[in-house]
């Protein structure tokens, strides 16, 4: 009985180590680049953000309308009963019931305190905010849709491995199964090795769920109804960086932190929108001050009237003022007004000190952590080799009959978690290049590679 379940056992592992094989085959493939521009299409964040730069576009031109001049026709028309009646002499002349009367006005401000210059100001700086907050966003959205490419081309490598140790435990088994027929090894060592195989397989079915739903996850993302495999990135192409940032010591890695800490404050998006919310504070304080100047109008107009006696005979008539205006009362609500533009504007400033303090060593922390990365991933790549080099000596002592299944099997555990050690490392150092590169505003990894090499 014990024997059937035990059959059962390995035919159902058996078979989902072939699931597993095939899990995966025939989904399409697609580039990081392809990705983040599918992305662009459907998040919804990023449309937004693109409304918001419409809507401030506008309110940029409804602002400079506030300092046009403003023309309107304007048309009465009054019915009188009983009808108005005048004494000419001897003669009482009575006028018609109804009265029409048209008029053409014109007005423009002349000065308004500065309240209506201001206010355009504000409107533009508004809309350059709203264009640079388009443009994290899209920043923002190329390093999540980044995050979530890599996630899932990291747990598709761990996948691989999981699958590259299945077969060697597979192969570890036949090879034990040998040993045992031939006398060498009890059945408590060939059990040992049967026991290794069933946890590599559940290792890779929990492998194979990770992935799975990582692909899902990156699927939603980019608003599409299939799954779709990133592709993948060659650990190749990123060694001579890597060798690179490995020779940095503590003096290169603090001048390359300074220098790209001068270049965040030309091109960090958030950094810049900072910087115009406090101008938009000081501005607000410039137009409560304002609400003391005098305010200087000119107005025109040309009247069309009938003379109440002839119906559809107009007479013109024009008009010219010049209307000047100086607030007295209530001054208390004006000075109050004020000091509060004033310590709003003074907070504004203070936040944004603040902020920025931050924004600097959240970059100076994002470089020392790409080049700590890279040594991470340089001293994991020296222990694979190693650990590779040891087991492939001991899988054949093992051969030889010279090493007991329990180093071997030791030797295992030490190449599967140097296996993972590397993996986990390179792509944290991808990681890390990706959060420093949003916050350089750099779109290509070209322009980050050209500064370490100055």
């Amino acid at each position: 009985m014990n024997k059937y379940m035990i059959m059962m056992i390995m035919a159902a592992l058996a078979f989902g180590v072939w699931a597993q094989e095939n899990a995966f085959t025939g989904l399409n493939s697609i580039t990081l680049k392809q990705a983040q521009e599918q992305a662009l299409q459907y998040n919804s964040a990023y449309a937004a953000k693109e409304a918001a730069a419409g809507a401030a576009k506008w309110g940029k031109t409804n602002a400079i309308s506030t300092v046009l001049p403003t023309l309107s026709l304007s048309g009465n028309y009054i019915y009188t009963d009983p009808a108005t009646t005048y004494q000419s002499g001897a003669q009482q002349i009575s006028m018609n019931n109804d009265m029409r009367t048209l008029s053409l006005n014109l007005s423009q401000p002349l000065f308004l305190g500065g309240k209506a210059w201001q206010a355009y100001k504000m409107a533009s700086t508004t809309e350059e905010m709203a264009k640079l907050s388009l443009q994290n966003q899209r920043f923002v959205l190329f390093s999540e849709v980044e995050s979530k490419y890599l996630a899932a081309l990291q747990l598709k490598v761990l996948y691989q491995i999981s699958q590259q140790e299945i077969k060697s435990a597979e192969d570890n088994l036949v090879l034990a199964k040998m040993k045992q027929d031939n006398g060498i090894f009890s059945r408590a060592d060939y059990l040992r090795f049967q026991s290794r195989l069933a946890g590599k397989q559940v290792s890779g079915l929990q492998a194979q769920t990770a992935l799975q739903l990582a692909l899902q996850d990156l699927a939603n993302y980019l608003g599409m109804d299939e799954m779709i495999m990133p592709a993948d990135i060659s650990m190749d192409s990123e060694s001579a960086e890597i060798d690179r940032l490995d020779s940095f010591d503590l003096d290169r890695s603090n001048t390359l932190s300074d220098k790209l800490l001068q270049l965040a404050l030309q091109r960090n998006f958030n950094y810049r929108i900072l910087d115009k919310s406090v101008e938009l504070s000081q501005r607000a304080f410039t137009i409560a001050k304002a609400s003391f100047l005098p305010t200087l109008m000119l107005t025109g107009s040309r009247q069309y009237r009938e003379n109440g006696i002839d119906r559809y005979e107009f007479t013109a008539s024009n008009q010219i003022m010049l209307n000047a205006s100086l607030p007295i009362l209530p001054g208390l609500g004006y000075y109050s007004a004020a000091k509060k533009a004033k310590e709003e504007a003074r907070k504004a400033s203070l936040e944004a000190k603040t902020a920025t303090d931050g924004i600097k060593l959240g970059i100076q922390a994002s470089t020392l952590n790409w080049i700590s990365s890279a040594k991470q991933v340089k001293s994991a790549e020296l222990g694979l080799s190693y650990t590779e080099e040891l087991y492939s000596q001991m899988q054949e002592r093992f051969r030889l009959n010279m090493l007991s299944p329990l180093e071997l099997l030791d030797a295992e555990l030490m190449l599967s978690a140097a296996r993972m050690t590397h993996t986990n490392a390179f792509y944290s150092y991808l990681k890390s290049r990706s959060a420093l590169m949003q916050a350089l505003a750099l779109e290509d990894k070209t322009e980050l590679y050209t500064l370490i090499q100055n």
